[in-house]
């Protein structure tokens, strides 16, 4: 459960992270664009909900962080790096092999897909001038990509 949640909560953070830079990119976009004389004027509206998704997701991410520095610090017999982390427990030797070969599995998931997303890059370089979130998200999946992977490769490792 603990697994779930903590990638659960970076992908939200990464998601709403890029939200938050799109928004920001799109306002660019149109002052380059009025700049160049593409446009002769805009209107802006700019929501406050990525911000504030921004906000809660990190708070969440701190209040779970501080939840396991508490309870290992409460626990005499606790292994003091297992702060650091709160998917699962360090001094599990065998929670420690999966998450050594869960990395190791989405590690090489992620080199297949940076390499297909930075090729996609080629393929429509004039794509990125009206469409501004292709890059912006495409990059932003890497991780999340990553994420997943040791996700679904630490639950395949625990059940077996």
């Amino acid at each position: 459960m603990k697994m779930n949640i903590a990638v659960f909560l970076r992908i939200m953070l990464l998601i709403s992270l890029s939200v938050m830079v799109y928004d920001y990119l799109k306002i660019e976009q149109s002052f380059i664009q009025m700049e160049r004389g593409f446009i002769n004027e805009f209107s802006l509206y700019i929501s406050p909900w990525p911000g504030h998704f921004v906000l809660i997701t990190t708070i969440l991410f701190l209040v779970a962080n501080i939840i396991q520095i508490i309870t290992v610090w409460r626990n005499k017999n606790a292994d003091r790096r297992s702060f650091l982390t709160f998917e699962y427990d360090v001094s599990d030797e065998r929670a420690v092999a999966n998450t050594r070969k869960a990395v190791s599995y989405a590690f090489s998931i992620l080199l297949v897909y940076s390499l297909l997303a930075i090729g996609s890059y080629m393929w429509i370089p004039n794509y990125f001038v009206d469409h501004i979130w292709f890059p912006l998200f495409t990059t932003a999946s890497i991780p999340i990509i990553g994420l997943i992977s040791y996700l679904i490769a630490y639950k395949v490792l625990h059940y077996k």
